[in-house]
């Protein structure tokens, strides 16, 4: 079972991937989700899901891990809830920036809202379920890691966004994070398979590119106008509650 969110340079893949083709006769499950490491520690109410092509390791791994502060949710879309794991440091830097900027609610809800559409836009694409990002491992993993200084992303962002370097904001931290290397191998593959990605892809200029967080700005919020809701499940599914 892997807990590892991100995703391997040139081959793109993830870690389940990885896993089942140097090990095929293996069983893979992944476990995702709003799980910040300090608050299951000290037994906050916590939820995750394990995701897995195979019942019996869904079953197993929700037994084992179950508990009274500990709820586990099951999922057959393994490459959603992984990909959904990966995406979401993507825009947790981007909430961190605009924290930093002074930034209020009503940021914070656009980015969280607008970051969960491009999520399932892309995850579509890549043969994911667009249903998955509205669960825990999707919305859920979005929404804590996009406002608490507990995400490293987060913070790197925040660091970002009050003018620091890159290397700077790594060294503030001192942690790695994430998003810094997934965003720039989710922009190159947006722009392969011809995904709209301009959050992703606004980063990656921030941070690769050296544009100015204000040009990049503007060009968010003067951009061509695009439906509100604009995703939809590619197969219908019966959501029962558990």
């Amino acid at each position: 079972v892997s807990t590892t969110k991100g995703i391997e340079s040139g081959s793109f893949m993830l870690m389940s991937q990885i896993l089942s083709e140097e090990a095929p006769a293996a069983k893979v499950g992944v476990l995702s989700g709003p799980n910040l490491a300090k608050e299951i520690a000290s037994n906050q109410l916590t939820g995750t899901v394990i995701a897995s092509a195979l019942e019996e390791v869904r079953e197993t791994i929700k037994d084992i891990l179950k508990s009274d502060s500990f709820r586990v949710y099951t999922n057959d879309d393994m490459y959603g809830v992984e990909l959904g794991g990966s995406l979401k440091n993507i825009y947790a830097i981007i909430a961190g920036m605009a924290a930093a900027l002074g930034m209020g609610h009503n940021t914070n809800s656009m980015l969280v809202t607008r970051s969960l559409t491009e999520m399932a836009r892309f995850g579509r694409e890549m043969g994911a379920d667009p249903m998955t990002f509205l669960g825990l491992a999707g919305v859920g993993d979005l929404v804590v890691t996009c406002s608490t200084p507990l995400s490293r992303n987060y913070r790197i962002g925040v660091a970002l966004g009050k003018g620091k370097s890159l290397q700077g904001a790594i060294e503030e931290v001192g942690q790695v994070a994430e998003g810094v290397n997934t965003v720039k191998l989710v922009a190159e593959k947006a722009a392969e398979v011809g995904v709209y990605m301009p959050l992703a892809t606004g980063l990656y200029k921030i941070i690769y590119e050296q544009d100015s967080i204000s040009s990049i700005i503007s060009s968010l919020m003067l951009g061509e106008q695009a439906l509100d809701v604009e995703f939809a499940a590619g197969a219908e599914k019966v959501l029962v509650e558990e």
